[in-house]
């Protein structure tokens, strides 16, 4: 028994002595790959490696005071165990635990066990005579590595994360609306759950019942900004140097990856196919990046510029084969124009430029096989193919509010006399109806959203109350009134409308709360 005992803590200490080494020579963050200093190297390898083969050189010559050699190392093993642990916790998390941290902390909590188990089976020859020592051997190996890999993965990442993935859809009555939740944007609706992201990450929640699917929180790093790409939820950390990306099935909540780019913040998360096209918007706006929705591989960088100078990102469309970008550029004067990047490489297929300056800045839509770039005042539309940028009608954009829907363009224009709807033929410029709205005059239009031959949009009332109206994006037909949006006690000024799977989801929160109150009508 003795001799299984000293074999299996040989081998645990070799292990531990080599992960040691190889955790103070591997970097210790991800941000810019730091090490700890120099002195605090030497105080833990010095207390752990060295002093241990120091002390079995030492035992093995003088094999009478072997338990004693022993407990003399173990000791050392476990104060280099503590000044390893208390570094590793000094990680920054926002600065990505690397694997060096980690791997010391549990080559030297292996020293501390190879060591004990030494002390246990006192001073002896070590024979691999019979099978039971080869058994031994391998199966301590086996133990000690899934031991390894487990803390470490831990230590970097299980720690951080709180994460749940969906069982059954609950039976039960629909629930009081609005529900009360965690979160900060309304992402979309997939199948039956409609997703929220927190300042902590992304929730599920059943449309039917209010109650959470599955999650995906970080303790860690603050989200950004998330969407819907390729039945994948696609949610944005920040983090010292660059954003975590981390897909999640929509319907499972099953991780399909987790990576870390070197990138400046990110606003808008936008799907063109199976790409996740990540962007900030404003001034400084920085690189675009593509990113495979389903490996997490960045397929392409694009940095928004001309004439040697940086572009304003003012906003952001996509087709499956296209990504549009509006832009605002300075280097030369004010150009205000869109560039057609291609979806799978990022590389430029075409770009347009506004005749003149417009406030509000330039906006795109994606309508179909193509994009309307919308300008400022006076408001002008422009449709051109998305693969060849070529331009086609134009038309006034007669409205306050703009949505796509299809091929059509919605346009929503408030009015206390006589507010309507009026949908143009993206292709032709062509109306194709106009249709009063009775009972919104004086209202507000502020966002909506269009899916399966109908738009949803939000209208705000002068006395602050809100009101969804849908409408037939075909002929303009509103199957029932305007429905009341019911909150807490004033309506909050955030909104957002989400549809999908035949399903529609309103949410309101205010500027800089950290919850929202989500309504299915």
């Amino acid at each position: 028994m003795n001799l299984v005992v000293r074999l299996c803590g040989l081998i645990v200490l070799a292990l531990g002595t080599a992960a040691t080494v190889a955790g103070l020579a591997l970097p210790w963050t991800m941000s810019g790959g730091l090490h700890p200093d120099l002195t605090t190297i030497a105080g833990i390898a010095f207390l752990g490696p060295l002093l241990g083969l120091l002390c079995l050189a030492y035992a093995r010559h003088d094999p009478r005071r072997f338990r004693l050699v022993a407990a003399v190392a173990g000791v050392a093993a476990v104060a280099a165990l503590l000044v390893a642990v208390g570094l590793a916790r000094l990680v920054s998390p926002s600065a990505g635990v690397a694997v060096g941290g980690p791997l010391a902390v549990v080559g030297s909590a292996l020293a501390v066990l190879g060591w004990l188990l030494l002390l246990v089976a006192g001073p002896g020859r070590i024979t691999f005579a019979g099978r039971r020592s080869w058994l031994a051997a391998a199966l301590t190996v086996a133990l000690a590595l899934l031991a390894s890999f487990v803390g470490i993965d831990w230590a970097r990442e299980g720690r951080f994360v709180d994460a749940t993935t969906a069982g059954a859809r609950p039976a039960g009555p629909a629930p009081a609306w609005p529900l009360q939740l965690a979160g900060v944007q309304l992402v979309g609706v997939h199948e039956d759950l409609v997703i929220l992201r927190g300042a902590d990450g992304i929730r599920a929640v059943w449309l039917g019942s209010g109650t959470t699917a599955w999650q995906y929180l970080r303790s860690d790093l603050p989200s950004s900004t998330a969407g819907l790409v390729d039945g994948a939820v696609v949610v944005v950390f920040g983090t010292d140097d660059g954003i975590l990306v981390t897909a999640l099935d929509a319907g499972s909540g099953a991780e399909r990856f987790s990576r870390r780019f070197e990138s400046g913040k990110m606003a808008t998360v936008r799907a063109a196919g199976r790409i996740a096209v990540l962007s900030n918007l404003g001034i400084g706006a920085g690189d675009l990046l593509g990113i495979d929705a389903r490996d997490g591989a960045l397929r392409w960088r694009w940095t928004p510029e001309r004439n040697g100078g940086p572009c304003d990102v003012t906003d952001l469309a996509s087709t499956s084969e296209t990504v549009a970008v509006a832009m605002r550029c300075r280097a030369t004067g004010v150009d205000d124009m869109a560039v057609g990047l291609t979806a799978d490489g990022g590389a430029e297929r075409w770009s347009w430029h506004a005749i003149q300056r417009t406030n509000p800045e330039l906006r795109v839509f994606a309508v179909g096989a193509g994009f309307v770039t919308v300008t400022g005042v006076p408001h002008r539309a422009t449709y051109m193919d998305a693969v060849t940028g070529s331009v086609g009608a134009r038309h006034d954009a007669a409205g306050a509010l703009a949505l796509a829907a299809g091929t059509t363009v919605l346009y929503a224009e408030p009015s206390a006399d006589r507010p309507h709807l009026a949908a143009v033929d993206a292709r032709t410029g062509g109306v194709k109806w106009d249709v009063a709205l009775p009972g919104l005059g004086g209202h507000q239009p502020l966002t909506g959203a269009a899916d399966d031959g109908q738009a949803h949009l939000l209208w705000r009332s002068p006395d602050g109350a809100l009101r969804l109206l849908t409408v037939t994006t075909e002929n303009g037909a509103i199957p029932s009134a305007a429905r009341t949006i019911s909150c807490p006690a004033k309506c909050p000024d955030t909104t957002a409308v989400a549809a999908g799977s035949g399903h529609t989801a309103v949410t309101v929160r205010d500027e800089k709360a950290t919850t929202l109150y989500l309504t299915v009508p």
